[in-house]
């Protein structure tokens, strides 16, 4: 029954035929050029357990098919029928698209093995050029390092982590994962076309090596990170959780709440401010070398963040999704503070000197970095203080007497029955959950909902135990705006899934803040 959503073995995706399918193909490769297409591929072996041989291949059948995916191997033009296993695992079989068959859409390729029985496998993973990574979360095991497991693909590669010894980012087998190279440092206009990128390695370049405006004031626009489109996909399956992380929509139940437009539409690209947000002439900054804006009530930064024009607004919680998910994937833990540092914490002096750090002290750190100690910044994905320094303002999430309800996009292709971003949370999904137990402890259980993600249930943990990260809320008031992270402040109860909901938008604190985000509306 696992192997009907998590296909590792391949043995998932049966077709109505008697007996079991042949595992998946492997090592798929396509390259384009032009009208011709090279695909390279590896066939299954045949299924044996304990000695005993389950399923023979027989055959792969290769299908082509404009606009979408083959849904099954008689759905499109069958190019290739291989009956030599692994014909084509170094020398590609080559596909010329004739010059009547040319399209503006594109083709897509999908691989059909099938047993001496005629079974037919139907796994999504034999589809050309899809990349998927998948982990699961065991919400009894209390050990945040050993509750994260791996799976299908990547059922054997090396945890990223932070050398604190080293001071170097230890990337394990993620080097080269697809959405590495889809978090891009640069500096976005204030009409949200992106001026140039920057140097991975020190913001204060582009980068050709030339300077760059990172710290410059009177710039039109600021820092961010271009994030690409990563769909995700949640089920819960024996009482875990299942999440998969894919470059497409390989299945109906992925979603790409992150690039969707208020028009339904996917963005290609969608950008999140590299810093926490600064205030220069009422605008919220994402600027090197500003201090935090604080001590403004909320209402207040949401109208700085959106004053930098159209398409401009402050996080979304879809993105801190994303985000907390792949910090999971790549460490295989819960526990973000021990994988990628401590960020700042507990520097808080009084009102006058908070001690937050301002922007940019981590401009020459490259893409990960951070330390094990109270008062150095954290940084995953290019972003800044993605937890500690100041609590940030997130779109997306409300507490209603403790009731949990989210919005994940603009528009209503979400489930929500309202258009945009509200200020009481009016129209947005209910989760289903009531959080309970102690504000101010650490989060203990988070329910899956599936196109929501993890929502905090119970708050009786540990900032060693569960997910580490403290949780604070009031069953006595609502409407509760979300804020994300945590502050100077909170010590090891900051962390990426941190989460404060026992406030009103209105209310204005030293350690409350916010930061950029920008999609295009249409």
């Amino acid at each position: 029954m696992g192997n009907v959503f998590f296909s590792g073995n391949g043995n998932g995706y049966v077709s109505v035929m008697s007996g079991l399918p042949p595992s998946i193909c492997t090592n798929l490769s396509e390259v384009r050029s032009g009208n011709t297409t090279s695909l390279k591929w590896q066939d299954p072996t045949d299924t044996v357990v304990d000695g005993q041989k389950l399923c023979t291949w027989s055959h792969t059948v290769i299908v082509r098919k404009l606009g979408s995916y083959p849904k099954h191997e008689t759905d499109g033009t069958v190019i290739k029928v291989n009956t030599i296993r692994n014909a084509y695992q170094t020398t590609p079989f080559v596909d010329t698209i004739e010059e009547d068959e040319i399209s503006e859409d594109k083709y897509y390729y999908r691989a059909f093995p099938i047993s001496v029985n005629g079974v037919v496998n139907l796994d999504p993973l034999n589809k050309f050029g899809v990349e998927m990574y998948e982990f699961i979360i065991d919400p009894n095991d209390s050990n945040p390092h050993t509750c994260v497991t791996y799976t299908g693909k990547n059922e054997n590669y090396t945890p990223a982590y932070m050398d604190f010894t080293t001071k170097q980012f230890n990337y394990g087998s993620w080097t080269n994962a697809f959405f590495m190279k889809l978090f891009k440092p640069c500096m976005l206009k204030s009409d949200g076309t992106v001026d140039y990128y920057l140097n991975p390695n020190n913001y204060a370049q582009k980068e050709d090596g030339s300077a760059s405006d990172v710290a410059n004031v009177d710039y039109d626009g600021n820092a961010m990170v271009e994030i690409g489109q990563i769909w995700i996909s949640e089920k819960i399956f024996n009482g875990k959780h299942y999440i998969r992380i894919a470059n497409g929509k390989i299945t109906d139940d992925f979603d790409c709440y992150t690039h969707t437009k208020k028009d339904g539409s996917l963005a290609e690209k969608i950008y999140r401010s590299i810093y926490d947000g600064g205030l220069v002439d009422n605008k919220i900054r994402s600027i090197s070398g500003l201090a935090v804006c604080n001590k403004q009530t909320g209402n207040n930064q949401i109208t700085y963040a959106k004053a930098n024009g159209t398409g401009w607004n402050i996080d979304e919680y879809s993105v801190r999704r994303l985000i907390n998910y792949l910090l999971v994937l790549i460490s295989r833990s819960l526990n973000t503070q021990a994988k990628f540092g401590d960020g700042v914490r507990n520097t808080y002096k009084s009102d006058a000197d908070t001690g937050q750090v301002v922007a940019g002290t981590l401009n020459d750190k490259g893409m990960f970095y951070g330390f094990n100690d109270a008062g150095t910044a954290v940084k995953v994905f290019h972003i800044e203080n993605w937890w500690g320094n100041i609590w940030k303002l997130t779109n997306g999430l409300f507490a209603l007497y403790g009731k949990m309800v989210y919005k994940m996009c603009e528009g209503t292709w979400d489930g929500s029955t309202v258009e945009e971003y509200n200020t009481n949370g009016n129209g947005y999904i209910d989760s289903g959950v009531t959080i309970s137990g102690n504000s101010g402890s650490c989060i203990k259980k988070m329910k899956l909902v599936p196109g929501i993600g993890l929502v905090p249930s119970e708050i009786t943990g540990s900032n060693s135990t569960y997910y580490c990260d403290g949780g604070y809320f009031n069953l006595s008031a609502s409407p509760l705006f979300a804020r994300f992270g945590a502050a100077s402040s909170y010590g090891l109860y900051c962390g990426a899934f941190a989460c404060h909901v026992s406030n009103y938008l209105g209310v204005s604190y030293w350690n409350y803040g916010v930061a950029l985000s920008y999609k295009t509306a249409s």
